[in-house]
């Protein structure tokens, strides 16, 4: 019981961790990997002093945190919002249920690379001031990286519940043979699906919403993004991947961020916000469960309103330049296509671009209506809808 560790540590404040990893690992069209670890992660503090252990051992706590002067705590205000985080299908997925998946997208595509993976984690956080709080989490990603003759096409699929993962056959449409075509630096007008918007909202949402050097902080009650888009941060939602409280034991409340263009919020430790000491995505509090807010177009109508441009699959190596412009680069990755009246008629070089993020979602003319889910290393849940912009920039042609 992790009061009973935090008595024994003498500590203000305990959080444990407790996670099992299942994975199965796929390229060439072979099974090259299957993995299992449990691990334990303990992070205790008494007054400033943080101790972090892989272990639950109380007396190595107290010997670390004796001398240290008590602190003051407080009941994290009301209680959890009730929403299921865990589901059987997924903590009793056996090795045999990874290869089922894997060979269900096997037989689909000529070359196949990728991974499936089931988590469990068990969350518990007490406090010196009566505070104890847990949580069962699942979690079920399938990745697929599909090629052959030189093409890609990536999907994924992410859910706390295993039986309710997306179909990825789609990811042989990716694979369509069509000739290259040469791209030049310039703007385009670009459809970005879902796994690429995924991304975008995710890094935008960790350098906006700070309470005090989010890009947006200042300029709460501001039109900032265009008038179509809504941002939420809710960790409740089970359209995401429900999380209840963060790491201090505190409710994730449901925070609008963003509405209709206008800067509504940020985020705060008393939001459920909090991050682990030393994280290395920079100081709390951060986003944690971000939503996009769907639009009303179908799949054929946001093909039809790119009409001539790029279609990106999804992007990579995004990497923050100057946080309070909302200036970032990336890549383009895998099936990224030339459409033609909607249609694709031709496959593009990978490229790199630079972009102002706020410019981004100013520049968005159609979103969709059917939304997929993501995550990222400094996010835990991203909700999010294809989109086409008016003015996508290509720096430089790299593939």
């Amino acid at each position: 019981m992790i009061e009973q560790l935090l008595e024994r540590s003498g500590a203000d404040h305990v959080e444990v961790l407790e996670e099992r990893h299942e994975l199965l690992r796929f390229g060439g069209s072979r099974i090259t990997y299957q993995h299992s670890e449990e691990k334990v992660t303990v992070r205790a503090r008494r007054g400033e002093t943080w101790v972090t252990l892989g272990r639950r051992d109380a007396d190595a706590l107290r010997a670390r945190l004796e001398g240290t002067p008590r602190g003051e705590m407080e009941l994290a205000p009301g209680e959890p919002r009730r929403v299921q985080t865990a589901f059987d299908a997924t903590e009793q997925a056996t090795p045999a249920d990874r290869v089922e998946l894997y060979r269900r997208y096997a037989c689909v595509v000529p070359e196949l690379g990728g991974s499936v993976a089931h988590t469990l984690v068990e969350h518990a956080v007490a406090n010196a001031a009566g505070l104890a709080r847990s949580e069962r989490r699942t979690r079920a990603l399938v990745q697929l990286v599909a090629s052959t003759d030189g093409r890609s096409s990536y999907a994924r699929a992410l859910h706390r519940d295993a039986s309710q993962l997306d179909d990825l056959s789609s990811v042989a449409d990716g694979l369509v043979q069509l000739p290259v075509r040469a791209l030049e630096p310039g703007r385009y007008r670009a459809l970005l699906e879902p796994q690429a918007m995924v991304v975008l909202v995710a890094t935008l949402a960790q350098i906006g919403f700070h309470p005090v050097d989010g890009a947006f902080a200042g300029r709460l009650g501001e039109s900032v993004l265009g008038e179509n888009v809504s941002l939420a941060d809710d960790g409740a939602d089970p359209d995401g991947l429900p999380t209840t409280f963060d790491c201090a034991g505190t409710p994730k409340q449901r925070l609008q961020l963003i509405e209709h263009g206008v800067a509504s919020g940020v985020v705060e430790r008393s939001t459920g916000h909090a991050v682990p000491p030393a994280w290395r995505f920079g100081a709390g509090p951060s986003p944690s469960h971000v939503f996009l807010a769907a639009g009303e177009a179908d799949d054929d109508d946001l093909r039809a309103a790119c009409d001539t441009g790029l279609r990106i699959q999804r992007v990579d190596y995004v990497r923050v330049v100057q946080p309070q412009q909302t200036l970032v680069t990336g890549s383009s990755r895998d099936a990224t296509l030339w459409l033609e009246g909607g249609r694709p008629v031709a496959r593009l070089p990978q490229f790199r671009f630079t972009l102002r993020l706020d410019e981004l979602f100013s520049s968005l003319e159609a979103i969709g209506k059917r939304r997929e889910r993501g995550e990222t290393a400094f996010m835990e849940s991203v909700v999010a809808p294809a989109a086409v912009t008016s003015s996508l920039p290509v720096d430089v042609v790299t593939g």
